[in-house]
């Protein structure tokens, strides 16, 4: 009896020793670099009557309004440095725009305004760009030029009531 325990013992013995857990090599990614840094301010401006939200992106982060005779889009963004975020909103040089620095703590602030070819002919753009460091914030009007010289004034106050508040 103890002969064939031992017999089935060394079968049962043999294949279980062919049956080991095989370790695969795992790769381990890390996403840590790839999470922007959240934005630390939230963009407040008192928009003129009559204009409508029209647009928004998933993530609140730039929001498109509409009036009959003009457009705002307030956007947040990730930037190196002002001169990016310059070039990142109106696809221009800081040294194209010629922006007027209004303050420098404790956001730096620029006021600029452009001439862009639109569906109409020509249009203005004018807005004020905050930078924190990381993060862009924008207000930014778009309407014809014919159109501009009439709203002229309300944009004005419009960007000079655009504040930055803490998050």
């Amino acid at each position: 009896m103890k002969k064939c325990f031992a017999f089935l013992s060394l079968l049962l013995i043999i294949p279980l020793a062919a049956c080991t857990v095989k370790e695969t090599a795992a790769d381990c990614m890390s996403d840590c670099g790839d999470i922007p840094p959240i934005p630390a301010f939230c963009l407040n401006a008192v928009l003129p009557d009559n204009t409508v939200m029209a647009a928004m992106t998933d993530d609140g982060q730039k929001i498109i309004y509409i009036h009959d005779d003009f457009t705002v889009c307030k956007e947040i963004f990730c930037a190196d440095s002002a001169e990016d975020a310059l070039q990142i909103l109106t696809g221009r040089s800081k040294e194209e725009l010629s922006p007027v620095s209004v303050t420098q703590f404790p956001q730096e602030e620029y006021r600029y305004s452009f001439t862009a070819a639109g569906e109409n002919g020509a249009e203005i753009c004018t807005g004020v760009l905050f930078f924190d460091g990381t993060h862009g914030y924008s207000l930014q009007i778009t309407c014809d030029a014919a159109a501009e010289k009439h709203y002229r004034e309300v944009f004005s106050e419009l960007l000079a009531d655009t504040t930055l508040d803490a998050v």
